[in-house]
């Protein structure tokens, strides 16, 4: 019995990263199969113990003890220290976690390379969203050089480099993003991409996934009028966007290396409520931004939020935006696919 369910979840983890690298051999027809995959992952995974499965889609590796030293984090931060595969692994898998996804946090072109190398062939990382500079005079020459691995699913956008401004060579680039299927990852947050200059440069490119990372930058216990409306906004006008379920305890930031965020839904329910009734089922994706949501909770206590918040919605709903929707986002999408169920 034992071996049989070893052997269901190694044949899950190989449909999971099947989905994930194999999506530019798509014609646009297969968008159902793919569909169906997706379901078939979900429902392998569950028969081989994992009632809830969660594939997580917002994780950093780096290491400050190598040569050179990283970037990022600062060195005085409590988050500086090496962060690598088999620590996040052994805490995902106790976490009821089968599968996630890398999100560079250097802006160093060379880095991209330096994460693809550290997760080798491990399929538990399927996807990974690198940082490129987009508007840089080497950024289709870097483009085409880390997307021959099929793990490269998109990139990190307008955190380190220039800010939005939509000229001819950044509309250019983002073009040539949707044009080959990847994604975008993308933080609206205070002065951060404001929320109109996501809106523009959504409606755009409006073939191009884009994902707005760590809630959209929701804050405090209620949401203010100004923000509520910025959020609704976004969604209406662009079918493309999409906004990542993650980071909540950055809601609680209060400018300390450390704080302790409040463990109770209450603190977080309308917020959530603004997002999920915005975005709708389809359009929410989980991650935690490990190792960042240590410096305000703990892993657990954020995913029990995520469950809890999410159980009253049913299962379909808590399985889309847990484990399915993930998987339908981060791959090589083709060119006019047909989203609807």
């Amino acid at each position: 019995m034992k071996g049989l369910r070893r052997n269901l979840m190694l044949q899950c983890i190989s449909a999971i990263a099947w989905i994930a690298i194999a999506g530019a051999s798509m014609v646009a027809a297969a968008q159902t199969n793919d569909r169906v995959t997706v379901e078939k992952a979900l429902q392998s995974w569950k028969a081989a113990g994992h009632s809830r499965p969660i594939v997580d889609t917002h994780i950093h590796f780096y290491q400050p003890s190598r040569p050179g030293g990283v970037p990022w984090p600062p060195a005085d931060s409590p988050l500086y220290r090496d962060v690598l595969p088999p620590e996040y692994k052994s805490l995902a898998i106790l976490n009821g976690i089968v599968a996630s996804g890398v999100i560079e946090a250097s802006p160093l072109v060379e880095d991209n390379q330096w994460i693809l190398n550290l997760l080798g062939n491990d399929p538990f990382f399927p996807f990974f969203a690198g940082s490129l500079e987009i508007g840089s005079s080497d950024f289709i020459a870097n483009l085409n050089r880390f997307s021959r691995d099929r793990r490269f699913v998109g990139i990190r956008g307008f955190l380190w480099s220039p800010e939005i401004t939509l000229d001819a060579t950044q509309l250019s680039h983002l073009r040539e993003l949707a044009r080959r299927g990847m994604t975008l990852d993308i933080i609206t947050r205070g002065t951060t991409n404001p929320k109109p200059k996501v809106e523009a440069l959504c409606t755009a490119v409006p073939n191009l996934r884009v994902i707005i990372n760590h809630l959209g930058g929701a804050q405090g216990a209620v949401p203010t009028a100004e923000w509520e409306l910025a959020i609704r906004r976004l969604a209406d006008l662009c079918p493309n966007l999409y906004m990542k379920f993650s980071s909540f305890y950055d809601m609680y930031d209060n400018g300390q290396p450390t704080w302790s965020a409040p463990t109770n839904l209450a603190a977080y329910k309308l917020h959530f409520d603004v997002l999920m009734t915005a975005f709708g089922e389809d359009r929410m994706i989980w991650g935690s931004n490990w190792p960042v949501s240590d410096l305000g909770g703990s892993f657990a206590g954020e995913i029990r939020l995520a469950e809890e918040y999410l159980a009253p919605l049913g299962h379909r709903v808590r399985d889309k935006v847990m484990f399915k929707n993930a998987l339908l986002f981060y791959r090589r999408h083709v060119d006019n696919e047909d989203d609807d169920d």
